[in-house]
């Protein structure tokens, strides 16, 4: 049996494995006939790298499993990873003598074609957007509220679900591709992509639309070595560059558009947590983007997607969107349990769908928000918002701005520290806490907080630990987080 699985969340099995993982981690069964492999997938920047893959893997052995070709950890989609493991297990399957049945396969058919998802997003349009924040400087943060419309789709969400989005390349380096590679973007290319409607576009819009221009694949390195031997390819992802800056380091190869689509990885949707309750309006789901802009290689740089929402569409602008169900990440079911929400910067997303719930349905348990941002004048979002939740008693509201202090920075898990007493008692008595956010530094260290907290508050380090673990697990201390 072979197991090709990814890790989604703070270190959960995604949504369409969940119940098996589940099944696995309850049976009792003696799996010595069985013989294995695990493919996992993940990427490094998280802390749980992995981890389902790596589970699923420790169980399988465990349970008696036999593994016939060792487990291999795949970082970022990497086709070289990939390709290792499905050359191993081809090599290895004629040695274990299995039979093959067509009665093992359990094929299950998509149970309604007509619905929307990954490989078939809805055509969605922007209703109305419009800046959060107040930059007045270069380097200052750029966020935007938008809101899009689902309505035809039949589409469903719950407070905490993510919007998937298919984003557009920047034409300016659409321009510089088509330059390094000395063509105009008018020859016809084959496309496989779940956004493509068609088979067959122009190598302009493929490359606009459809086409990874941030990471070159090793496929396309493989290819250029082959070509420019003597051109030293780095190792160093922030060293290579984008796809224009390797392909403008090989002058002298000669290119046709779909060779030159055939070796880019598919632009993949980028996620978005939706920041609106399906109970205040159903065919509305809203976003909260703040734009990406950066240096790479002395260059100015910018994000896919964020750049893509925020600076080139408008109004009436059409998306491909579908929905990212995200079931660790929900509000209790009764009304009148209190909630922890730490969520600086964006996010902020997900905890104004959840406030507005809990607003909506009169919920009488706490609700108590940790909101951090630089500057209270510059990029506090929702300022109106909270602050007139705040004023009707729907929230508890905790704010740190980390610049506006010369002499001190303050971050929300400053804030944590200082409230320990509160903090501490709301989880001995049941509450739920909640952390959306930055996973490589944020979520760390509000983690680490929240642990000297239940430490301060009498518990041993390790009993803290394990307090926190039970939280999880019980599912009272919920991340949604990334890189």
């Amino acid at each position: 049996m072979l197991f090709i699985i990814s890790t989604s969340g703070d270190g959960v099995p995604p949504t369409d494995a969940r119940e098996f993982v589940e099944f696995l981690d309850s049976t009792k069964l003696d799996l010595n006939h069985l013989h294995y492999s695990v493919l996992a997938l993940g990427d490094s920047n998280y802390p749980q790298y992995c981890k389902t893959g790596i589970h699923v893997h420790d169980r399988l052995q465990t349970l008696g499993a036999m593994e016939f070709v060792r487990k291999h950890n795949v970082d970022m989609e990497n086709a070289e990873t990939i390709e290792k493991w499905m050359c191993s297990v081809l090599e290895t399957l004629p040695t274990l003598n299995i039979d093959t049945q067509e009665d093992y396969l359990n094929l299950v058919e998509d149970q309604d074609s007509r619905s929307y998802n990954r490989n078939k997003p809805f055509q969605a349009t922007i209703k109305k957007k419009y800046m959060l924040t107040t930059p007045s400087s270069v380097g200052d943060k750029e966020t935007m509220h938008i809101e899009i419309d689902l309505s035809g789709s039949c589409l469903s969400w719950i407070s905490g679900d993510a919007l998937g989005i298919y984003p557009e390349n920047n034409p300016p380096e659409v321009v510089e591709v088509l330059n390094a590679v000395k063509l105009d973007g008018t020859e016809i290319v084959y496309v496989e992509h779940p956004a493509c409607q068609v088979e067959k576009v122009t190598l302009q819009t493929a490359l606009t639309k459809y086409y990874n221009l941030k990471d070159p694949s090793s496929a396309l390195i493989k290819y250029l070595m082959t070509k420019d031997p003597a051109n030293k390819f780095s190792e160093n992802k922030e060293l290579l560059g984008e796809v224009r800056d390797v392909l403008s380091s090989c002058k002298n190869v000669s290119w046709s558009g779909q060779r030159l689509v055939d070796l880019l990885k598919p632009l993949q949707p980028r996620y978005y947590s939706i920041s609106s309750s399906p109970l205040i309006n159903p065919n509305i789901a809203c976003i909260t983007v703040a734009s990406v802009k950066y240096q790479l290689l002395g260059k100015d740089r910018t994000g896919v997607c964020s750049v893509h929402l925020n600076d080139r569409c408008s109004v009436g602008t059409s998306l491909g969107v579908f929905i990212s169900q995200n079931p660790d990440f929900r509000l209790p079911a009764n009304g009148n349990t209190d909630i922890l929400l730490i969520g600086p910067g964006t996010g902020i997303a997900p905890f104004m769908a959840f406030i507005a719930e809990r607003v909506q349905e009169g919920a009488q348990g706490r609700t108590i928000l940790y909101f951090g941002c630089q500057s209270k004048l510059k990029d506090f979002l929702y300022k109106d918002q909270l602050g007139q939740w705040e004023k009707d008693n729907h929230i508890a509201l905790h704010c740190a701005f980390s610049r506006d202090n010369p002499n001190r920075k303050m971050y929300v898990q400053n804030l944590l520290a200082k409230q320990h007493r509160d903090v501490y008692q709301l989880m001995q008595k049941g509450g739920h806490v909640y952390v959306c956010g930055d996973a490589t530094y944020m979520a760390h260290d509000v983690h680490n907080t929240l642990i000297d907290i239940c430490v301060k508050e009498g518990l041993t380090k390790s009993g803290a630990m394990e307090f926190l673990s039970m939280l999880s697990s019980h599912g009272r201390y919920q991340k949604d987080v990334w890189v």
